[in-house]
């Protein structure tokens, strides 16, 4: 099986052709792919159509399985897979309805955040003929590289504290009852991908609490300013989903925000499965 890369004609969001991930990948082929996506950040693998099995196994090749750690959303008989899913069964959520709103690297609030993240498509909203539903990337590599090199220089060293309870404190969907068995973490606001070795901007819009020494207004206001410029246009990759695509995006090197322009009727249901990672340095 021999694949070609289609690029996205941006930093990221590049397609991979030529896998039918529901038969057996060969290493080569495997590595092939994986070379894209550490290249990449994110990379669309469309047209599939894969069982839960072939997911967690195809998701295994990259490394340990993760799970998210807060709310009950596993697909029943599933536990490495997450239901990202706005249906409602026998009027309760099938799955994690409000995933994603805001800018942010999944699982950023724990001491280890996952390596990377897999999500496939099994229903997706439509509005007069279009898709809905979109999800947005950004590289935060190439958004440390476009820094000024004297704010390179300030950033660099500087240590990030992200609170997943202040978070959940204001959600209503439940999480907040949870949220107190999370400890704050720190991590480098600039950390190293353990791979590729890049620079990578690292924080949340709505984890990332505090900045090395700036109070709360700093941190604001510094945590404002570089999402705004990570998720400026030249950095970011809008991609729009369709029943059977499997986009892999790296949590290091990228952030993402789901768009939610759709509601009941009309329905989104999607399978993420996780890729443990290690401490940020």
């Amino acid at each position: 099986m021999s694949i070609e890369i289609r690029p996205s004609g941006g930093v990221l969001g590049h397609e991979i052709l030529g896998v039918d991930l529901a038969r057996p990948i060969s290493d080569s082929t495997f590595a092939d792919i994986e070379k894209a996506f550490n290249d990449c950040g994110t990379v669309v693998i469309r047209g599939q159509k894969i069982t839960p099995e072939q997911q967690i196994a195809f998701t295994r090749r990259f490394g340990e399985l993760d799970s998210y750690p807060a709310g009950n959303f596993a697909l029943p008989g599933h536990d490495a897979i997450l239901v990202v899913s706005n249906i409602l069964e026998n009027g309760k959520p099938i799955g994690m309805i409000d995933a994603g709103r805001n800018w942010h690297s999944d699982m950023l609030f724990t001491e280890k955040p996952p390596r990377c993240s897999l999500l496939y498509s099994l229903e997706v909203p439509h509005q007069e003929g279009q898709s809905i539903g979109d999800t947005l990337f950004a590289s935060t590599a190439v958004a440390y590289d476009n820094l000024p090199e004297s704010m390179k220089t300030r950033l660099n060293g500087l240590k990030a504290r992200h609170s997943f309870r202040t978070y959940a404190a204001t959600k209503s969907d439940g999480r907040e009852k949870v949220g107190d068995e999370f400890a704050d973490v720190i991590h480098p606001l600039v950390r190293t991908h353990p791979i590729t070795g890049r620079k990578c901007l690292y924080l949340s819009h709505s984890l990332t609490q505090k900045i090395g020494d700036l109070d709360q207004a700093q941190t604001r206001q510094l945590a404002h300013d570089l999402i705004e410029h990570i998720t400026s246009e030249r950095h970011v990759y809008r991609h729009s989903w369709r029943v059977g695509d499997l986009v892999i995006w790296d949590n290091c090197s990228t952030m993402h925000r789901a768009i939610f322009d759709y509601a009941l009727p009309q329905r989104r249901r999607m399978h993420r499965t996780t890729v443990a990672g290690g401490r940020p340095f």
